[in-house]
């Protein structure tokens, strides 16, 4: 609390307030974005398209898909950061939660900076929330800042329907709706958060508010699973602020430097996906290919099992035993969908080659598109940080 006090945050004695930014989408598209691009499943080759997409922040088309990813590579890292604390703590569950923490600053919040760089005022009130985080033991998350809540309220469904949908739409243009209130929503990791008496008296005593949001008044739980992991997620970066060079977001702790393992990052993938058809307003687009194929599946049945006494007249009622069988069915591939530009790992490979039943498909669009792969977005490079 007297990190809160020791800041300033005075306007009757300092000038430099937080930024006011843009919000994704707000800026101007490339004129190829949305224009058909191959992809391809990694098990049988077949080929679709998909709109060409820039994944930068700014697209009024591209930032959903940005909004996407980001919040996937977070939330990954995140469910992945929890899983291994769970686990290095011995068996069974030993309380690692997510919580999501909206922070207001005091109306007039401003500061002193070099040359009046609003930035700089944006820097440092991230660093100054981790450190009111550290001493209330929370010490890993991620802090979003947002400059603009929305003018009647803005729940999860208010964005979606504000934000540019593919057309050109001014920051000007959405002011109308928007009302400048810059603060802060933090999602970490921790086993406890104290709330009530802590943060009453830090708002008596600094104007700050911290809440936590729970998903009721008779509820204590924050973030229930992986799926609301992802929804406070990709909310939170669908409003977040456009600075110089980089989205207003920023990791703390161990999380920051903490990498997901891939099949963490697959099921997050499948997750954001998910609830971004209600927190983004997109379609929803798996990544699994969805044409029908002739496969091998596995099934567990149950079979009479083999009794010797029976055979000899002194058993009784036969026992059952689970036993697997293999048979062929036709359904859904669910391999799963991949760039283009990841062709030549598969067409260099003589045995899938054999296996994968479209495989003259992908040769084909791969020759029509070889020449061109290097002008496509990288989505692992694009926008970095942003």
């Amino acid at each position: 609390m007297d990190k809160f006090e020791r800041a300033g945050g005075r306007s009757d004695a300092y000038d430099d307030r937080l930024p006011v930014l843009d919000l994704p989408g707000t800026g101007s598209r490339y004129e190829d974005c949305g224009d058909d691009i191959p992809r391809f499943c990694g098990d049988c080759g077949n080929v679709t398209h998909a709109g060409r997409t820039c994944y930068r922040s700014s697209c009024p088309r591209c930032w959903k898909g940005w909004d996407r990813r980001r919040s996937t590579t977070i939330s990954s890292k995140l469910e992945a950061l929890r899983r291994y604390k769970e686990a290095s703590e011995g068996p069974g569950w030993r309380g690692w939660k997510f919580h999501h923490l909206p922070i207001s600053p005091p109306d007039g919040f401003a500061m002193n900076v070099e040359d009046g760089d609003r930035e700089q005022v944006l820097q440092r009130t991230f660093d100054l929330i981790k450190e009111v985080l550290a001493d209330m033991n929370v010490l890993t998350g991620y802090i979003f800042y947002h400059p603009f809540r929305g003018e009647d309220g803005d729940d999860r469904g208010f964005w979606k329907n504000v934000l540019p949908d593919g057309e050109e739409i001014s920051m000007e243009e959405l002011r109308d709706d928007l009302s400048f209130e810059p603060h802060f929503h933090v999602i970490v990791l921790a086993k406890f958060v104290p709330t009530e008496h802590v943060t009453e008296r830090v708002e008596a005593e600094t104007g700050w508010v911290i809440n936590r949001i729970t998903k009721g008044e008779d509820s204590d739980v924050s973030i229930y699973d992986k799926y609301d992991l992802a929804r406070s997620v990709s909310y939170c970066l669908s409003h977040t602020g456009r600075g110089s060079d980089r989205a207003a977001y920023r990791a703390f702790g161990e999380v920051a430097n903490f990498s997901a393992e891939e099949r963490i990052e697959r099921e997050m993938d499948a997750a954001v996906r998910s609830v971004g058809v209600n927190t983004l307003g997109l379609k929803y687009d798996g990544q699994a290919c969805v044409i029908e194929r002739e496969k091998t599946e596995t099934k567990t049945v149950m079979r009479e099992k083999v009794n010797l006494g029976a055979a000899h007249g002194d058993g009784g009622e036969p026992e059952m035993e689970e036993v697997e069988i293999e048979e062929e069915v036709v359904a859904k591939c669910e391999g799963r969908l991949l760039e283009i530009k990841a062709a030549p790992s598969r067409l260099s490979d003589e045995e899938w080659m054999e296996g994968a039943e479209h495989a003259d498909d992908l040769a084909a669009a791969w020759e029509e598109w070889r020449d061109r792969v290097d002008d496509l977005p990288d989505p692992d490079r694009w926008d970095p940080g942003g």
